[in-house]
C-alpha cells in the first residue's frame, strides 16, 4: 500500500525529472560563432560530431537540455549546441539558385544572382508575401534585395518577420 508519504515523493520525482528536460516551441535562430561544435548529446561528455565554421548560419532549436541547444539544420541533421553558441539573428540558407530582385515580384530587375548554399539575414519577410528583403555579404559589402521564400530554409511559409 502506498502511503501519503510515498505518493508525493514519487510525485515530486516525477516533477523535478521533467523540469531538467523542458520542451521549449521550436523556432529558427543562427550560430553565433565561426566555430561551433556539433555533438550527439547534451554535454561535453558527448563527442563532437561535426564542427561548424560559418557564424550566422540557420538552425532550428528543437529542444533544450539545461544548457544544451538541440537544433536541426536544412539537411534534417540534428545534433546539440551550447546555449552560448545560438544567437537570436535570423539568418536563411538559400536551397535554390535565383535571382535578388529590387522588388517583391517575379519580374521585376535583377540586383545580383545567388547560389544554393548561401547564408543571407532576413530584414523582412511579410507573411503575405512570397518573397523576404534579404542581405548577403558579397566582397565585404552588404547586397539587399527580395528573394522567393519558397527558394530558402529558416523561415516558415506563413511566419511574419517585421
Amino acid at each position: 500500500m502506498m502511503t501519503k508519504t510515498n505518493f508525493l515523493i514519487c510525485l515530486l520525482l516525477v516533477l523535478f525529472s521533467s523540469l531538467s528536460f523542458a520542451a521549449d516551441e521550436e523556432y529558427y535562430a543562427s550560430l553565433k560563432k565561426k566555430q561551433v561544435n556539433w555533438r550527439t548529446g547534451p554535454g561535453e561528455k558527448y563527442p563532437i560530431r561535426w564542427i561548424y565554421q560559418e557564424q550566422g548560419y540557420p538552425v532550428k532549436v528543437l529542444d533544450t537540455y539545461d544548457i544544451w541547444k538541440q537544433v536541426q539544420e536544412a539537411d534534417g541533421s540534428i545534433g546539440w549546441v551550447h546555449e552560448k553558441m545560438i544567437s537570436d539573428k535570423r539568418t536563411v540558407l538559400v536551397q535554390e539558385d535565383g535571382s535578388l530582385t529590387d522588388k517583391p515580384a517575379i519580374d521585376s530587375h535583377t540586383i545580383a544572382f545567388v547560389e544554393t548554399g548561401t547564408v543571407a539575414r532576413i530584414i523582412r519577410c511579410p507573411a503575405e508575401y512570397k518573397f523576404c528583403l534579404l542581405s548577403f555579404k558579397y566582397n565585404n559589402k552588404d547586397i539587399k534585395g527580395w528573394f522567393p521564400k519558397n527558394a530558402v530554409w529558416g523561415i516558415d511559409p506563413n511566419e511574419d518577420i517585421d
